[in-house]
């Protein structure tokens, strides 16, 4: 089981670490491996993404908003999640980040939008690339959000609502959320090496002692307020990519982008609802290779003095409305594999535990 030290059990109660490396200013992209780039392209396309550029083997999507780049896929023979890149605060945050151990040297990022980047690997095996200095695009315009009528203030008058049947216009990528085994040592991995703070816990009403099924952590930019959480780390009996999520306009954008998907063709998992923590209205859809992506709009913003918290987990603390958690989202039947996997966790090196298995299940209602 894993074995972290006095100081590291503090800053995970506290959601902070005392004297992080760097604090990063934001997520920069997600990585995926994919066999078919032309596959990959429709369904960004659709699902409200913007091309950046494309080379041999490789396909770049941006949003509306001023990055060069939000979602790599590289031409490989099987889909694979490749890892994901934060944004350095200033160019002297590399050097310090390139003296930690197993982290690379500086170095030129050799794709489209330019920039440099430190590259490390996480204790669980995810590969975090570091970047500064990427190239900005001008922003491309987005659809105003709708006037809205109130009950107390209706500006909307002599004029009809009517949302264009369309893709979303994704304005930015705002958090990947990732699973792990050995969940305590790469969440103070994860608050050391880039200064996030843990905005919520989500712990087990049957096993508090077990440790926490998710910390939602949020960039540290002082004064100025961040999105409720940029990094989303849950425990399980796998390492593995959960989804990443990327904010559009409002309500409307995401209900009729979602149905722009469906009559696409594309696999919706879960929504139109609202989570609890973080607030954001979302819809979950799934590409071509299974791969989760979120739209999400109405989030949290927190500044840095707003305390960490803990709430319990189950399966109806996940959205204060929307339709019932699918069976598949989080897939709790027992194959042969699975069962391997299990085992596999309980006897490994990380702190998922028979508790804590216990505990989620009976959350989960399972």
């Amino acid at each position: 089981m894993t074995m972290i030290d006095a100081a590291a059990r503090a800053e995970l109660t506290h959601g902070r670490a005392a004297n992080p490396a760097i604090k990063v200013a934001d997520i920069a992209y997600v990585r995926f491996a994919k066999p078919d780039l032309d596959a990959a392209a429709r369904f960004g396309a659709d699902f409200g993404l913007l091309p950046a550029a494309r080379t041999a083997d490789a396909l770049y999507l941006r949003g509306h908003g001023v990055a060069h780049h939000c979602y790599i896929a590289e031409r490989a023979a099987e889909a694979a999640f490749l890892g994901v890149g934060l944004v350095a605060a200033d160019g002297r945050d590399l050097e310090r980040l390139a003296a930690l151990p197993g982290a690379s040297p500086v170095e030129s990022i050799g794709e489209p939008g330019g920039g440099k980047r430190v590259r490390l690997r996480a204790p669980n095996g995810v590969v975090v690339d570091v970047v500064h200095g990427i190239e900005t695009v001008a922003p491309s315009p987005m659809r105003a959000a709708l006037l809205t009528n109130t009950v107390d203030n209706k500006p909307r008058r002599n004029a009809a609502q009517r949302p264009p049947l369309a893709p979303a216009e994704v304005r930015r990528l705002g958090h990947v959320v990732l699973m792990t085994r050995d969940h305590a040592r790469v969440l103070s991995w994860l608050l050391r090496s880039f200064g996030l703070i843990v905005s919520d816990y989500q712990v087990l009403p049957s096993a508090p002692d077990a440790g926490p099924v998710i910390a939602f952590l949020r960039c540290d930019l002082g004064t100025t307020p961040s999105d409720h959480h940029t990094v989303a780390l849950g425990a399980g009996f796998v390492d593995a990519f959960e989804h990443a999520a990327f904010e559009v306009q409002d309500l409307d954008a995401v209900a009729m982008g979602g149905e722009y998907l469906r009559r696409q063709g594309w696999t919706r998992a879960w929504g139109v609802g609202r989570h609890i923590l973080g607030s954001q209205i979302f819809d979950y859809w799934r590409d071509g290779d299974g791969h989760m992506l979120e739209h999400y709009a109405d989030g949290d913003l927190f500044d840095a003095a707003v305390e960490t918290h803990s709430t319990p987990f189950s399966k109806h603390g996940l959205a204060q409305w929307g339709p019932p958690l699918p069976a598949d989202f989080i897939d709790t039947s027992l194959s042969p594999r699975k069962a391997l996997q299990i085992v596999s966790a309980l006897a490994g090196r990380g702190d998922f535990s028979l508790k804590k298995l216990v505990g989620m299940a009976k959350a989960m209602g399972r």
